[in-house]
């Protein structure tokens, strides 16, 4: 059975036996030789420089983790869970980080995860891992209840009876040897198709790596049913033709993202390398952006919410041309009043105001850029809460028209409650 380890980001990663000090709960693990030389390997050969960096302290090989979150599993079967700093470390706090990673996860846009229900689901207690074959098994056997897609393909050969178009040419060559049988181009319909085939080969693929009962005996099911249904053996080739779809198979879009994930070695971005199995890493800076924003999206009441919006520049006029194009997060335009919101993934000193609370300069010039574009009377920085930031900073005013105001969005509390509290302060 494969060894899994749960660390948080920005967490430590050591070598067993290098005589380092025990490993600080959640925030530091220890790990075999062989998975430390695989994780060195991964940093070496992969595109890791946001994700991880290896370093010496202390003369001890280290290795530090950065701001993603997921799975991350080496060449020798181990899998690392890396969890959203979000609670105290402990068991109860991976428990908890876990649960707020899926959560988090089902508002990541242009993820197989937006489908995902959770709810009654048992992925609080589970390893990563198989929650995500969990949820890969939901989509295989949505595709499958609705049936397989199948298509017409051509083929050509030789028929006891007329079917098709008659291939004269061939037919009159034969003819001397083979009078009894008729030469024909024909269209066969078919399963054997590049989407089947990669399902099918995931399925197989996860079928090696899943140890939980459940997930297996969903896997055996849904082989059953495949049975007939040649794996792929071209994997790259039938992903490249996946991907060139019709709108016939849109509704394989789910579950061939994850298929995808799994046979490419990689996902959402972050490359595997030659001798890792399985990434499955997400930025949190991303995750909660775009958590952030769908609760506004759903909560925000009365006006327009706008996402991601573009519809300003930074320079009007440059040589005529409109210069560094503007995105703030999110925009509400309520009763005449524009509120610009910008969501920052990093850690405040609420307690430290002669050190400017720990806030990037950078961070309060783009949003004065923000409010004087795009007209707005109040801007909003929103940073996830923690122990000790709790409650909105005290305002900021960058002049008598234009207040900024930080505020903290408890990722432990209701999506609703946290945007409804933001809106009644301002």
């Amino acid at each position: 059975m494969p060894e899994t380890y749960s660390v948080l980001e920005n967490g430590l990663i050591r070598r067993a036996g290098d005589g380092s000090d025990p490993p600080d709960g959640l925030n530091g693990i220890v790990v075999p030789a062989d998975t430390f030389d695989a994780l060195k390997s991964f940093i070496t050969e992969s595109e890791t420089e946001s994700v991880m960096t290896f370093f010496w302290q202390k003369g001890r090989e280290c290795i530090r983790l950065k701001n993603y979150v997921g799975l991350l599993e080496t060449r020798d079967g181990s899998r690392i869970e890396i969890l959203p700093k979000i609670t105290a470390a402990g068991e109860n706090g991976a428990v908890q980080s876990r649960a707020i990673l899926l959560k988090m996860l089902q508002h990541l846009r242009g993820s197989p995860f937006c489908r995902a229900g959770f709810a009654g689901f048992r992925s609080e207690r589970l390893p990563l891992w198989e929650v995500f074959v969990a949820l890969f098994l939901d989509e295989v056997s949505t595709l499958l209840a609705q049936g397989l897609r199948t298509s017409y393909v051509s083929e050509s050969g030789t028929q006891p009876f007329l079917r098709g178009k008659l291939n004269l040419a061939d037919q009159l060559r034969r003819a001397a040897y083979e009078a009894d049988r008729f030469s024909v181009t024909y269209d066969e319909q078919t399963t054997d198709l590049p989407q089947n085939r990669l399902l099918k080969s995931a399925l197989r693929f996860v079928a090696g790596r899943s140890v939980d009962r459940t997930n297996q005996s969903r896997i055996r099911q849904l082989l059953f049913v495949l049975d007939d249904l040649p794996p792929s053996s071209q994997v790259q080739k039938d992903l490249q033709a996946a991907r060139t779809q019709n709108r016939l198979f849109s509704r394989y879009e789910p579950a061939l993202r994850w298929a995808e994930a799994l046979l490419g070695g990689r996902a959402f971005g972050i490359s595997g390398g030659e001798n890792q199995c399985l990434t499955l890493l997400f930025p949190m800076d991303r995750l909660f952006e775009d958590y952030v924003a769908a609760g506004f999206r759903r909560y925000a009441g009365e006006g327009e919410v706008s996402i991601q919006e573009s519809s300003r520049h930074l320079v009007d006029d440059h040589s005529g041309v409109q210069k560094f194009r503007l995105r703030p997060d999110i925009v509400i335009r309520r009763n005449g009043l524009v509120t610009v919101l910008d969501t920052k993934w990093k850690r405040i000193e609420p307690t430290n105001p002669t050190g400017n609370y720990g806030l990037d300069q950078a961070d309060l010039y783009q949003l004065y850029a923000y409010g004087k574009k795009y007209g707005a009377s109040e801007l909003v920085l929103i940073y996830p809460a923690g122990e000790s930031f709790r409650s909105p900073l005290n305002g900021f005013g960058y002049d008598p028209t234009m207040q900024l105001r930080v505020v903290p969005f408890d990722l432990t509390r209701p999506m609703e409650e946290e945007v409804l509290k933001i809106m009644s302060t301002g």
